[in-house]
Parts: C-alpha cells; structure tokens; sequence
C-alpha cells in the first residue's frame, strides 16, 4: 500500500502526465497486427497454447515474447490488442523504472523532460504497439543499466548484479543482438570502473543462469543446447544492405547507418540534439559529477551499441529498428541536457533550454505522423468488407492470403477466402500490392493468373485514405516543402485494392 501511495504522490505527476501523453500518441499512432514478424511471434504463442511444451523455430523460438503473448490470448482472449500487450507491459516497466532512475539523478522535473523525449519517440511509440522483441530488449536492457547504476551510486549489492545479468539473459532469449551490451559492461569491466573487477562477475553469473536454463531445456527437448543460436546463425545468408529500403537515403553502406539515424522520420531530429548535447553533458565541468556520470555511462551504451549495428552488414539488415537502444539513449541525454538548460538560472538559458524542447517534440510529432500506420491496409480492407458481407466468399492471391490469415481466423472468417486462380464467377480480391509481382509465394509463371482482364467486371475500390498531416498540407500548400522520402510516406503509403467479378 505504501508503494502504491509512493507512485501517486504530488513528486510522480510528471510521471503520471507523461504516460497519459503516451496513452494518447500510441492510439494515435497505432498500428497492431503487421502480418511480419509479429505474425511468427503469434506463431509462437500458438504453439505454447496447442503443443505445450513447445521449441519452435526461427522467431517461435523467441519465449520471452511468445510465452507473454499465450498468456495474453489466455487472459484477454485472442486477436490484436492482445498479441500486442506484452509490448506495452514491458514498456511500461521501462517508463517506471527509467522515472525512478532519473528523478534520483535530476529531480522531478528533469525525469519529466526525460520522459517526454522519450514517450514522444516515434521509434519506441511506434514499436510498442505491435507484438515485437525490440520494446522487449529495450526494456530488459536498459532494466540491467539501471540496476547497475544503482549499486554504482549505492553501493555492491551482489543480488541487483545478479538481477542485471539474468536482465541481459532474458534478453538474449528474446533477440540475440542483446549480446551487443558486452562491450559496453566489458570496457567497465576492464577499467574496474567504480568497484572491483570482481564484483563485475555477478553479472556474467546471472546471464549463465538464465541461458543455462535454455541450453538445459533445449538439449533435453532437442538434443542440441545451441538450438536456438545455429537457427539464428543460418536462417538467413543473403543480407544485402544495399539493397535495403529501411533508410531514406543510401549513399555507401559504411556510410548509411549514421544517415538512418540523421534522415529517417523514426528518429527526426534527435540525433542532431543529441550529440552535441550529450557532448556537452558528458565534458562540461558545470555539470554535477553524479549527471555527468550517469550521461557518461548511457553515451557509451548508445555508441558502442550503434558501432557493433553499423559494422555487423552481413548479419544485420539495416533497419531502425536495430537502432533502438541507441535512440533511447539519445532520448535520454537530450533530455536530462534540456532539463538542465531549463533549469539554469540564466534566463536566457531557460529560453533555450524550453525552445529546443518544443522543437524536438514538434518534430516527434512529424514523424509519428508520416509513419505507415496501416503496412497491410488490402488485407485489412479484405477482412472488414468480409465481416460486413455476411454471405460473400472471395478467391485472392496467395499472398495476401498469407498475410490476412491471423484478421481472418480472429474474425472467424477463414473459410471464405481461398487462394487459387479466379475463375468465371467468382468475387476476386485483388490487392496489387501482393500480386502485381511474382514473390515467395507466387512464381512468376503464375503471376499473370492472378492479374485482372479487361473483361472483368470492376465492383468495388478500396482507397487508402491520406493522412491528417497530409490533408493539412495539401490545403495550406505546404507539401511540396517537404523532402521527397517523407512526401512519398505522406501521400503514397500503398496502393488500392480492387473487387472484381470474373467474367
């Protein structure tokens, strides 16, 4: 009971207005079920469900996720929301243990400035609303930092140590790139960094009791220990980030990575914040010891995190979402910096400080907005028409299809679909996007089966509708005053779909 009055005290309010703000931006922002790597993750929480107790594969192999997202159908039954649950419990976690940590270090209102960086990311809000592993290893790593850096201002408690290994254990379990935080504890560990080098080992420790676990599990269920990390190692040989579309602009692919983090609209203007603020942080001698060293040790989390994802290319595609823990660490400085500017007894300081707040989270806004938030709108489109013809049965592409299935089977919905070649009389479903090219699931020769005839008679057209941002700008002409990649997220997300009755 006391915890609980703690939390709802006058000195949390920053807390509880930084989560309401989140609550708002991520309905906003929403997107659920992305038919990508969530529909492997939910694959996954099947299996628990069906076939306990369960391995899987690539992706279903993820327990951390998958386990929470079987408990989640169990709880709340199944279908969007609740695949995406466990997302939002972990970041909630992380909101609430990152407040902690930054009201001890700054106070309430520098946590709160914090905070707002930080619920305003469109990389975090837009992540934490489908069933993914990145909200995951973001919150068990940056748990781990937090449990460290408290016993660094606290003193060795041997258990936190513990606790933060067994964080990076079950982080691994969800991703293996959480191996990634090795370098950052093992420089500290190297330098004796504020304790002995022995008290360092706990952490190590409690990683091995976590992953022992898995390899024990896996060697009985299997036969192989390394289940996991030979799948891991080999499902995928053919990484080629110059062909990668994840970042706006592709110059060099030594040189790409640094321009996803400045160009993309996942991270807008914080990179540009960050490092000279987080310089500033982590040199200036007006800054108290305490800060500067929590914004030293968070600098290094972030810089040695992005220089293993930029040099890792034939592992690695370059997607911003590898950059996840780098952008919460940018989050984090930039506002413990502008909490410290708005705090500073120069006026004109205090000016800055609220003016580049104000831009950083305009920005944030921007780039919320110009994110797709509708990545399978035919397959979204076939499944709510569907629900609302209660007597019609269709024939689509076998893409689509696949990617449809989860909308479908939750709305009951699955035996009025079917995938083959449209014949005379039939409804055909036709979604461009899935089958005006061949791809894994319709060979080329078979393309043309599934492209409509001009005979065919057109009954119905799904349009996507544009944006609130983008009908904004149209009517006051500012569209063409934006950079081509974010006018084509604004404008041409995707395209139509179309009905037709085969004549």
């Amino acid at each position: 009971m006391g915890m609980v009055v703690g939390w709802l005290s006058r000195g949390n309010r920053g807390l509880w207005l930084s989560l309401v703000l989140f609550a708002l931006l991520a309905s906003l922002a929403w997107v659920g079920f992305m038919a990508s790597d969530d529909a492997t993750y939910i694959r996954g929480a099947f299996g628990w469900l069906e076939h306990f107790p369960y391995v899987g594969g690539h992706g279903t192999i993820r327990y951390p996720i998958t386990i929470p997202i079987a408990l989640s159908f169990l709880i709340f039954g199944e279908g969007e929301f609740s695949a995406v649950v466990p997302s939002l419990f972990y970041l909630l976690a992380f909101f609430l243990f990152a407040w902690r940590t930054m009201r001890s270090i700054v106070g309430p209102f520098g946590a709160f400035v914090v905070m707002l960086a930080l619920v305003t990311s469109p990389l975090i809000l837009v992540q934490s609303t489908v069933a993914g592993v990145d909200v995951i290893e973001l919150a068990l790593l940056f748990g781990a930092v937090f449990l460290f850096w408290h016993c660094l201002q606290n003193g060795v408690r041997p258990a936190l140590l513990l606790g933060a290994g067994a964080l990076v254990g079950f982080a691994f379990l969800a991703r293996e790139t959480a191996i990634f935080i090795v370098p950052f504890f093992g420089l500290l560990f190297l330098m004796g960094y504020r304790m002995s080098r022995l008290h360092y080992l706990w952490i190590p420790a409690g990683f091995l009791a976590v992953w022992g676990c898995e390899l024990l599990y896996l060697g009985v269920m299997t036969g192989d220990p390394f289940y996991r990390i030979n799948i891991s190692l080999h499902h995928d040989s053919s990484i080629d980030r110059t062909i990668d579309l994840a970042g706006n602009v592709l110059v060099n692919p030594w040189l790409d990575p640094l321009l996803v983090l400045l160009l993309n609209q996942e991270f807008m203007l914080l990179m540009y914040f960050a490092i000279p603020l987080g310089v500033w942080l982590c040199f200036s001698k007006r800054i108290e010891p305490g800060l500067q060293s929590f914004a030293r040790l968070i600098a290094w989390l972030g810089l040695s995190w992005f220089i293993l994802v930029a040099l890792l290319q034939s592992l690695l595609p370059l997607n911003p979402r590898y950059f996840m823990m780098v952008s919460t660490s940018a989050c984090m400085l930039t506002g413990l910096a502008l909490g410290q500017l708005m705090t500073c007894w120069k006026r004109r300081w205090r000016w800055a400080g609220g003016g580049l707040l104000l831009l950083l989270l305009s920005s944030n806004l921007v780039g919320i907005a110009v994110e797709n938030k509708n990545p399978i709108f035919g397959e979204r489109e076939l499944a709510e028409w569907l629900e609302a013809d209660k007597g019609a049965t269709v024939v689509t592409d076998p893409m689509t299809l696949y990617r449809a299935e989860y909308l479908l089977q939750w709305r009951g919905l699955t035996d009025r679909v079917q995938s083959r070649a449209p014949q005379a009389g039939d409804l055909y479903y036709y979604n461009p996007v899935r089958s005006a090219q061949p791809n894994a699931r319709m060979k080329k020769d078979k393309q043309r089966l599934f492209t409509p005839q001009a005979r065919w008679e057109l009954l119905r057209t799904f349009n996507p509708e544009p944006d609130v941002l983008a009908i904004v700008l149209e009517r006051l002409g500012g569209g063409t005053l934006l950079p081509s990649s974010l006018r084509e997220k604004l404008y041409s997300r995707t395209q139509p779909a179309y009905l037709y009755r085969v004549r």
